[in-house]
């Protein structure tokens, strides 16, 4: 059964392919975030995700106004969910890459008592302070597919904490806000780098690489690997690309954050050049610790 989904006036912007082939940027659309803690936070976090999306500039995305049209045409049909383009199919969406579901699992707070403050707060004559640090939660499970091909893009689960400071008063200074915001953040970054992976886009004279993310994909400090593109490696019942050859060249540290833009340095030696194109993912825990083992004196 076929579904009209919009009238004339809308159909370009969700015609199969149009959307990105006008602005060049893959379609994406957050489809529902459940609050299982009745927070009453999933529009907001819907709301900061799709802010955080957008502002990456590799996507464009679909408001949620025009996302719940959709929903709710589909959700007409008798089968189901189906396509205009795909007579019979569930669960796709025409002119839509990429769709983001989530599920707010939890969101809790901690108080522990903070027995250096409660000593200097009696130092300073408050004898009778309690004080104690607070810290908040957000846990967050989040699927993204492919409407294309049906494939599972990206899944995670994401525990975003905030501390506040010390407080001898009995009153935290939890901001929700930008707790929420930061998990936005990282589902953000988990869409954009599991499509267009982190790479090298110029290794500078001194050695320094110049990679092709910045603010809100990679934070100062952090130890990532660089590996070498492999040959391709598909399927051969479906000549589905399935993999790739990597070879992990070594390690380097995010030093600068320079806009759209970061540099890294290397953290442990390099056998070959670093090619341009490289690609560049976070180091595993144990190359971290690794890393941080000091090295044996012969």
């Amino acid at each position: 059964m076929k579904i009209v989904m919009m009238a004339a006036a809308g159909l370009a912007a969700l015609t199969p392919g149009l959307a990105s082939a006008q602005t060049g940027k893959p379609t994406v659309a957050v489809v529902r975030i459940d609050d299982l803690t009745r927070s009453n936070q999933a529009d907001t976090l819907s709301a900061m995700i799709e802010s955080a999306i957008a502002g990456t500039g590799k996507f464009r995305m679909i408001e949620r106004q025009q996302m719940g049209k959709l929903v709710g045409e589909q959700a007409r049909a008798k089968g189901g969910m189906v396509t205009t383009n795909t007579p019979g199919r569930v669960g796709g969406f025409e002119g839509i890459d990429y769709l983001i579901y989530g599920t707010i699992t939890s969101i809790s707070a901690k108080k522990a008592d903070n027995i250096g403050s409660t000593m200097l707060a009696g130092f300073m004559g408050n004898k009778g302070a309690s004080c104690t640090n607070t810290s908040a939660t957000l846990a967050l499970d989040i699927k993204i597919t492919d409407t294309d091909t049906g494939e599972i893009k990206y899944v995670t689960h994401i525990d975003e904490t905030q501390k506040a400071a010390s407080s001898c008063s009995g009153q935290s200074n939890i901001d929700s806000a930008l707790l929420i915001r930061s998990a936005a953040a990282k589902v953000a970054s988990g869409l954009v780098t599991s499509i267009y992976p982190i790479q090298v886009a110029a290794v500078q004279g001194d050695g320094q690489l110049m990679l092709n993310y910045g603010e809100g994909a990679v934070q100062p400090g952090a130890i990532m690997a660089v590996y070498s593109k492999g040959a391709v490696i598909r399927d051969p019942s479906t000549g589905e690309v399935i993999g790739s050859n990597e070879s992990k060249l070594g390690l380097v540290r995010i030093t600068e954050i320079v806009g759209r833009m970061s540099k890294a340095a290397p953290a442990t030696a390099f056998a070959s050049t670093i090619p341009v194109g490289a690609i560049v993912r976070p180091a595993s825990t144990d190359d971290i610790r690794a890393l941080a083992k000091p090295a044996k004196r012969k």
